[in-house]
């Protein structure tokens, strides 16, 4: 690999069909704080703003890793620059990507987080930080007080180590310095996003900074999206690839697809970037996307992860690749998942899920179900338990359903979720497989009707795993 890095002094030397900013970067200044730096955000929103700052270059971004300093590690000696390659095996596009000045590590420099917040050239603060990040309840959307890192955020909020409470602390901070109005928007997979975060930054500020919530209910606002595109980790090996392709190191480079897709809804408290210009669309009613998202997409690939772990494949394109994985998952989106949903007016929900599979069997990915099946009962919830509530009788989702229950009954598959104690317990158990099922269940927030409903089928379901048949398409 070569000793060169990728920064502004390197891009001169790189490949004339690497696609640069098509903007005067020197003149770049920060509008957008970003909570959760991670690879999605890279592949998503950042290139969306990188069209914006060619109609406007106030709009840059500062991230903020909540963790770990990796990210900063990864980016700041390049000053914010990475590239990003799309590759379909048919289409390939790499270009490099402007739109990040600069990324700060929380717990070490909480006092220049602040200083964002208070800053009102700040005007959009936007957060990828996963389903967990936000700390919910049982109920999807009040904050779960219970959880260790909320406790200890209330104990001291101003040294707030959760998303939920770094926000609070940031607005407070805001308050201080003024109030200037604030859009705050969530790019995670989680139906009605945005409303959810405003609900449990609400109940934080009460019992922490109560005299913030007249000015959040005036000055702030709280936008839904819908965001849509496969961003797999990143491997050495890809890692070395785009170097090659660039002529240049690259340690913040991301391969992705070329599908995106970022659906906003209009609610606003300041200007934004013109992200329309980079392709995203402003709506009035995000709900039919955010379900059609959510339940179809993020729900099959769901599916698909936990088959592929049981079945010991490695990546989303491996499970596509086997005829009978793939005619499950063809199945379970034609009679289970399509059926249940209400598409925005005029929109061609077939083609969607014809591409849809396609993008599945991208071979390029190499998108691994270990990182699809993280934060499971987090996931389950919003992609499954909607469409299951929908249903009567048996369903390939209900066989989905009992896989999962199947891969934390009976498997030593490593568990990475925010209740992974309670699932490692579940699975220690030497409870009934009933009992147990109930248990998960429960894990999951399902409703007692609901599970009434389920159990004898997941029961039966589980007990033919157990002897070695996987789930069919039949």
């Amino acid at each position: 690999m070569t000793g060169q890095r990728l920064s502004p002094d390197t891009l001169a030397t790189l490949p004339d069909e690497v696609l640069q900013p098509a903007y005067d970067r020197r003149r770049v200044t920060p509008g957008i704080l970003h909570l959760g730096l991670g690879a999605f955000h890279r592949a998503h929103q950042a290139v969306y703003t990188d069209a914006a700052l060619v109609k406007a270059s106030n709009w840059g971004i500062i991230g903020v890793s909540l963790r770990s300093e990796r990210v900063a590690e990864q980016l700041n000696p390049q000053q914010g620059l990475f590239s990003l390659l799309s590759d379909d095996g048919t289409h390939r596009e790499l270009r490099v990507i402007g739109s990040i000045l600069q990324v700060l590590v929380a717990p070490q420099q909480p006092e220049s987080v602040d200083a964002l917040f208070r800053d009102p050239a700040i005007r959009v603060v936007t957060l990828s930080i996963t389903e967990a990040g936000y700390c919910l309840a049982a109920d999807g959307q009040s904050l779960d007080t219970k959880l260790p890192g909320v406790q200890a955020d209330l104990a001291q909020p101003d040294q707030a180590r959760t998303a939920i409470g770094l926000l609070a602390r940031g607005l407070k901070q805001r308050v201080d310095a003024g109030g200037a109005p604030l859009t705050v928007i969530s790019c995670d997979n989680l139906a009605n996003n945005s409303a959810k975060l405003k609900h449990a930054l609400t109940n934080y500020l009460a019992l922490s900074w109560p005299a913030v919530l007249p000015w959040l209910d005036e000055k702030v606002r709280f936008p839904c999206s819908m965001v849509d595109r496969i961003v797999p980790a990143q491997t050495e090996a890809a890692l070395a690839r785009q170097a090659h392709l660039l002529g240049v190191r690259d340690e913040a480079a991301i391969a992705t697809e070329p599908f995106s897709q970022w659906i906003i809804e209009r609610n606003f408290a300041t200007p934004i970037p013109d992200w329309e210009a980079g392709g995203a669309a402003l709506v009035d009613d995000i709900a039919p996307y955010e379900a059609m998202k959510l339940r179809l997409l993020n729900a099959s690939h769901s599916a698909i992860a936990i088959l592929g772990l049981l079945a010991d494949r490695k990546t989303v394109a491996d499970v596509m690749a086997d005829a009978g994985m793939r005619g499950f998952v063809e199945d379970l989106v034609d009679r289970d998942l399509l059926p249940a949903l209400t598409a925005p007016v005029g929109f061609d929900l077939p083609g969607y899920r014809d591409q849809l599979l396609a993008r599945f069997s991208n071979p390029c990915l190499q998108h691994r179900c270990a990182q699809i099946a993280m934060d499971c009962t987090e996931k389950l919830r919003q992609r499954w338990l909607p469409t299951l509530a929908k249903q009567q009788g048996d369903s390939l989702l209900l066989r989905a359903l009992a896989a999962w229950c199947h891969l934390i009954m009976t498997t030593e598959i490593p568990l990475s979720d925010p209740r992974a104690d309670t699932l490692l317990a579940i699975r220690a158990s030497t409870a009934s497989d009933s009992e147990r099922i109930v248990l998960l269940m429960d894990t999951l927030g399902m409703e007692t009707a609901l599970q009434q409903r389920c159990l004898p089928l997941l029961e039966a379901h589980c007990a033919d795993m157990k002897s070695g048949s996987p789930p069919t398409r039949g």
